[in-house]
């Protein structure tokens, strides 16, 4: 989770001392005032899309549209996007306080133990039953079987939501505390260079097919999650994007936010889905010259690098990406390529699209909670309790699946989703009434 949960200050509010000298490239002093409403209920409502795509997605009945799928998005790949947003906005919020109170060392010397122990929560969570390279004997302790452990860790097994929120704020420090112009050319700038290490080595690597990286993970073919150790480039744009939407609320509250924040998500959108257009030039069709790589001739021999003359000839509907949320044609009509809506990379159309989808539902959120006076207990309670609601979580969907086969029909499935709810929700709620937080 980010490193703290606070709101940005209400401009208008008479502050209760006097502010702290801002440091370089902060927006604003420390906070003193009353939360804000809507971001506690965007950070819950993401905890409880966590919630519900985790759980049903280990049902075969569960929709599409509430799963995870490979190159092409649904709302379940939006929510980590949207969480990794939100905890933008509160690590540049905390940064910006602290700052101010402890000067840079002790910040970023906090963010880094934080953001460690983020990590080796998620290894305590999921390492005993997720972790693939584990070591089932005495007599295999070796060089060689500890360094594809290391490896397996490295490259997939350590990339669950914890690890990578962590790790993304880590790979950050150098930004978060700049200017608003500097923290968006660095969002730019980690764009481009997924698209560069892509093109390079990382496609290949993220997805177990041969390439110069493999001799330096004890020659490891499996596919990475997440984008693996390299996918947290991708990962720091949405959380930047978060810092930057911090500096607007500062400077101009919640309500006069909303109109920015819905045209940039809009515009965010707009770019992710005119990138994921470039997969349409790797559609087989009459006439196209597309090559497939020769070990696997679902994916095209070059993902990253579009066949641009594929584009000659055809008229623009024939350009446009697939819309979000629907189904892509399968391989043997378009190749898999790079430039797809594709989670598990992350690519740029879908870690742009994402992003932006995330600031347009927040802007909504400001509507509905700030200005409208509207909040669900449930998503208060979740917003402000993220890291424990996360932890107790995967305890209670572990049980609950116990007694939930994965075939089960609809009503059974249903029912276990909302016991999975009542019972985490009363853990929290026992947790927060007795002020037994689990924070960072």
């Amino acid at each position: 989770m980010a490193t703290e949960s606070r709101p940005v200050p209400n401009r208008g509010a008479a502050p209760a001392t006097v502010a702290p000298k801002r440091p370089a490239g902060a927006a604003a002093a420390a906070p003193q005032t009353a939360r804000i409403v809507s971001l506690d209920q965007f950070r819950g409502y993401t905890v409880a899309g966590m919630f519900v795509v985790n759980f049903l997605g280990a049902y075969a009945i569960t929709h599409y549209g509430l799963k995870h799928n490979d190159r092409y998005l649904t709302w379940a790949d939006t929510i980590m996007p949207s969480f990794m947003f939100i905890c933008g906005v509160s690590f540049r919020l905390s940064v910006v306080r602290k700052l101010a109170q402890l000067g840079a060392t002790r910040t970023y010397l906090g963010i880094v133990k934080r953001s460690l122990g983020l990590v080796l929560v998620s290894m305590a969570m999921y390492g005993a039953e997720d972790f693939g390279g584990k070591i089932e004997a005495w007599s295999q302790i070796n060089p060689d079987k500890i360094k594809l452990v290391i490896a397996e860790i490295v490259k997939a097994d350590l990339w669950e939501t914890l690890a990578i929120i962590g790790m993304t704020q880590i790979l950050l420090i150098p930004f978060v505390g700049k200017s608003f112009g500097s923290r968006l050319l660095a969002m730019i700038g980690l764009s481009v260079l997924h698209v560069a290490i892509s093109w390079w080595f990382n496609y290949w690597f993220v997805y177990g097919k041969p390439n110069w990286m493999d001799p330096y993970f004890a020659g490891l073919t499996r596919r990475a999650w997440d984008g693996g150790c390299f996918g947290l480039i991708s990962w720091g744009v949405p959380m930047l994007a978060g810092t930057l939407v911090y500096d607007v609320l500062d400077k101009r509250g919640p309500a006069r936010s909303i109109a920015p924040l819905l045209a940039c998500g809009v515009l965010l959108m707009g770019i992710g889905y005119g990138l994921s257009g470039l997969s349409r030039l790797y559609d087989v069709r009459e006439g196209a010259n597309v090559p497939a790589l020769a070990e696997d001739p679902k994916f095209a021999a070059e993902p990253v690098w579009p066949p641009l003359k594929n584009a000659v000839g055809r008229p623009v509907s024939e350009l446009l990406g697939t819309p979000p949320f629907t189904p892509i044609p399968p391989p043997e009509e378009r190749l898999i390529n790079y430039w797809m809506m594709d989670k598990r990379m992350p690519t740029q159309s879908f870690i742009l699209f994402a992003a932006g989808f995330g600031m347009a539902l927040y802007a909504l959120f400001i509507v509905v909670c700030d200005v409208g006076g509207l909040a669900l207990p449930l998503f208060r309670t979740l917003g402000t309790n993220a890291l424990a609601a996360y932890a107790i979580h995967h305890a209670v969907e572990i049980l609950v699946h116990q007694f939930v086969p994965k075939d089960a029909p609809f009503v059974p499935v249903v029912c276990a989703l909302v016991t999975f709810f009542v019972i985490t929700w009363m853990m929290i709620r026992f947790l927060e009434k007795n002020k037994l937080f689990i924070r960072l």
